[in-house]
C-alpha cells in the first residue's frame, strides 16, 4: 500500500506529521486514491487575498494570484474583491470601476461590498466567508486611493500585515503628510489650511481673507497651489496665478464633495515648487525591506498639464538624491507593507547632470496609476510587481537578493488632452498597426460625448503606452501626437 500510493511529490507546505495523519484516513482505501495534494487541500484551508476597490491594474493582480509558481498549486490564492459602495464619486472616477459581473468573469472568486466605509461589517463578512469556504486570508491589498485608509484598518481587524494606524492620516491627508515628512527632517512645501477660519474680528469665515493672511504668514506670492487635502490623480489641484484664480479654486473645493466622496471643509494652500516632476515607485517588504522599482519623469505642456511620462533608470547617479529622499518619505508616513509612489519635484543644477533639492508633492501607499506597474514589468527583465505586491501584503520577505531594476527597454506614457469643450463629432488617431512600439492604448472619450477641457489626468481624452528602443519610441511619440485630433462642436448655452 505504501509503495503503491505514497510515492508522490512532497508538498512543502504540509509537514511530515500531516503526512502520517493522512495515511490513517479510512477513505484512502479506494480503488483509485486521490493524489496527496488533493487530500491535503481537502483538509487544509486554501490561501486567499483581499483586493479592496479593484481599480488600478486589478486584472494583473488576479492573474498573479491565480498563477502557479514553479508548477506548485499551493502558491495560488483565492481572490476576494471588495467593492466600496455608498460613496459619492463623480462620473470621471466611476468610469474606471468594474462591475461585479466583470470581476467574476475575469477570475475573482468572491465579491462583497463595503458600504460607506463600514470596516467592521466588512471584516465580519470576511470572517464568515473564511469559515464557510475554508479559507485562510493572508493579505489585504488596496487598489485605489480611497482604499488606502480602510485597507489598513481592515487588515488590522483581521490580524493581518498592515501599515501603522497612527500614521494613517499621514498617508491620505496631504497636510498631515507634510507634517510627518517635515518631522523626519526633510524639506516640504510651505502650506496652510484655508477656508474654515474666522476673520480677525470673529465674524463668519471669509475664504479670501483666510487665504491672504495665510499667504502673508508663510511669505508666499503667486503662483500658489490650492488643492483638496485628500484628492488624487491631480483632481481638484489648481495652480493659481492671481486672486481671481485662487477664489475660483477655493469655491470649487471648500464646501463640496471631494474626489474621495468626503465633504471638504478646508482647502490646502501650498507653496508652488518649480523644477522637474518625478514619480518614484517603491515596494516595501517585511522588516522595512524597501526597494525602488521604477522611476518616471513627467513632461508638461505650457498649461502645466501632463504631456507624457517616461521611465528612468533608478541606478542613474543623477537620480541618487531624489531616490534617497523618496525612501525617507515612505518611512516617514509609515509605509511598511506593499507599494508606494512618491511624487516630487527636483531641480537640476546648471552645467551639472544631477537633480538636487527634492520636495515632495505627495505619496500614495498603493500602486501607481497609469499602468506604471505593467510598464515596469515590460521594461525590467524578470520583474513581476504584481506577485511582489501580493507577497509584500502577505508579510513575506523579498527573496530576489540584489535585484537589478535597470530597465532594458524604454517606456513612454502619452496623455491625450481635450483642447476645448463641446460635443465630440469624430476622433482621429494613428492606425495602431503602424506603431511598432505600441504596448497599450485607452480612449476614454467617445464620439457623442459632451466634454470639457482637460484639467487633470482623469479628464484626458485617452492614453497611449509605447515600449521599445528609445529612438523608435521618440519617433512614434511624434506620430501619435500629430495624428491625434478631436473634432468638437461647441455647444451653445
Amino acid at each position: 500500500f505504501k509503495q503503491k500510493y505514497w510515492q508522490v511529490r512532497p508538498v512543502d507546505s504540509v509537514t511530515n506529521a500531516m503526512r502520517r495523519a493522512l495515511k490513517t484516513l479510512p477513505w484512502l482505501i479506494l480503488i483509485q486514491p486521490p493524489s496527496f495534494y488533493t487530500i491535503a487541500m481537502t483538509i487544509l484551508p486554501q490561501k486567499a487575498i483581499v483586493l479592496i476597490d479593484p481599480v488600478t491594474e486589478w486584472k494583473q493582480l488576479v492573474q498573479a494570484a491565480a498563477k502557479k509558481q514553479n508548477d506548485d498549486e499551493s502558491t495560488q490564492y483565492q481572490i476576494i474583491a471588495i467593492q466600496m459602495t455608498g460613496i459619492e464619486l463623480n462620473d470621471k472616477i466611476k468610469q474606471f470601476l468594474p462591475t461585479s459581473k466583470c470581476l467574476i468573469e475575469y477570475g475573482v472568486d468572491h465579491v462583497i461590498s463595503m458600504n460607506r466605509r463600514d470596516v467592521y461589517s466588512c471584516a465580519h463578512e470576511l470572517k464568515i466567508l473564511e469559515q464557510q469556504e475554508k479559507l485562510t486570508i493572508r493579505g489585504v491589498i488596496p487598489l485605489s486611493e480611497i482604499a488606502v485608509d480602510v485597507s489598513d484598518m481592515l487588515a488590522a481587524s483581521l490580524g493581518l500585515p498592515h501599515n501603522p494606524l497612527d500614521l494613517g492620516l499621514s498617508r491620505r491627508d496631504k497636510g498631515f503628510m507634510k507634517d510627518a515628512v517635515a518631522r523626519s527632517g526633510l524639506r516640504v512645501a510651505k502650506f496652510a489650511r484655508v477656508g474654515g477660519n474666522c476673520d480677525g474680528d470673529g465674524s463668519e469665515p471669509s475664504m479670501m481673507g483666510d487665504l491672504q493672511r495665510s499667504m502673508a504668514r508663510l511669505d508666499l506670492v503667486f503662483p500658489v497651489v490650492i488643492k483638496t487635502p485628500q484628492g488624487f490623480s491631480t483632481t481638484d489641484v489648481y495652480t493659481c496665478k492671481s486672486t481671481t484664480e485662487a477664489e475660483y479654486a477655493l469655491n470649487a473645493i471648500v464646501g463640496c464633495i471631494g474626489p474621495d466622496g468626503r465633504a471638504v471643509k478646508q482647502a490646502l494652500l501650498e507653496e508652488y515648487i518649480g523644477g522637474t516632476e518625478f514619480a518614484v515607485n517603491l515596494m516595501v517588504f517585511q522588516d522595512y525591506g524597501l526597494y525602488v522599482t521604477d522611476v518616471w519623469k513627467y513632461e508638461k505642456d505650457h498649461r502645466a498639464r501632463y504631456g507624457s511620462a517616461e521611465i528612468c533608470n533608478p541606478n542613474d547617479p543623477a537620480l541618487g538624491g531624489i531616490i534617497s529622499y523618496a525612501k525617507h518619505v515612505a518611512r516617514a508616513v509609515g509605509v511598511q507593507f506593499g507599494a508606494a509612489h512618491v511624487e516630487l519635484k527636483a531641480k537640476i543644477l546648471h552645467g551639472e547632470n544631477k537633480y538636487v533639492d527634492p520636495v515632495m508633492i505627495e505619496i500614495g501607499a498603493r500602486l501607481s496609476g497609469g499602468q506604471k506597474a505593467s510598464m515596469a514589468k515590460a521594461a525590467v527583465q524578470e520583474w513581476d510587481p504584481f506577485t511582489a505586491l501580493i507577497e509584500s501584503h502577505c508579510g513575506q520577505r523579498f527573496t530576489r537578493g540584489n535585484f537589478d531594476f535597470t530597465p532594458q527597454l524604454f517606456v513612454r506614457h502619452i496623455f491625450l488632452p481635450i483642447e476645448r469643450a463641446g460635443r465630440i463629432q469624430a476622433i482621429e488617431q494613428v492606425n495602431p498597426s503602424e506603431l511598432k512600439t505600441l504596448y497599450s492604448s485607452s480612449m476614454i472619450a467617445h464620439v457623442g460625448d459632451v466634454v470639457s477641457k482637460t484639467t487633470d489626468i482623469t479628464s484626458c481624452a485617452g492614453f497611449v503606452w509605447l515600449v521599445g528602443e528609445r529612438s523608435l519610441v521618440d519617433i512614434e511619440t511624434v506620430q501619435v501626437l500629430l495624428e491625434f485630433k478631436l473634432v468638437i462642436d461647441e455647444i451653445t448655452p
